[in-house]
């Protein structure tokens, strides 16, 4: 959760960008609490937003890929270094992950040109008790594995 300051009368304001910086003009940015719709602006064409009359309190703010929980807070009562706008970064999220070397042409998993094998192995450990006999078979009685502490 990040900490925002609210601007005369209640007044949210932010930006939305990419991941290199850029402004993303025309999204739409929507601004909840709860589930509770409060707000649907677009941003102008600098990607800046304003949302007007806001209580001080926890908003979701989301715009495409982006989305920040914020708490937003009236003018005087925030923290210091409280934050005077939002920034949404809007992209993708992008995720990488190595071959999962199922019917993989290039060799073991994928990892033919890396060199690299990796073999993993469980070893069970099975108690077993020895009694030694007398050589007398009457005595002799079944013995039961060990009881568990």
């Amino acid at each position: 959760m990040s900490d925002v300051v609210l601007g005369v009368r209640g007044t949210l304001t932010g930006q939305v960008v990419d991941g290199q910086g850029r402004a993303r003009v025309g999204r739409t940015v929507s601004v909840r609490r709860g589930s509770l719709l409060i707000a649907r602006v677009k941003t102008d064409r600098t990607g800046r937003f304003t949302v007007k009359n806001l209580p001080g309190g926890p908003y979701a703010v989301t715009s495409g890929f982006a989305g920040q929980v914020v708490r937003a807070w009236a003018a005087g009562s925030a923290p210091p270094r409280t934050a005077a706008q939002l920034v949404l970064v809007d992209q993708p999220l992008i995720v990488r992950g190595q071959d999962s070397g199922v019917g993989d042409p290039e060799g073991f998993l994928g990892m033919s040109d890396l060199g690299l094998i990796s073999v993993g192995a469980t070893v069970i450990t099975i108690p077993i008790l020895i009694s030694e006999s007398d050589g007398d078979d009457d005595d002799d009685e079944l013995v039961g594995p060990p009881a568990s502490p």
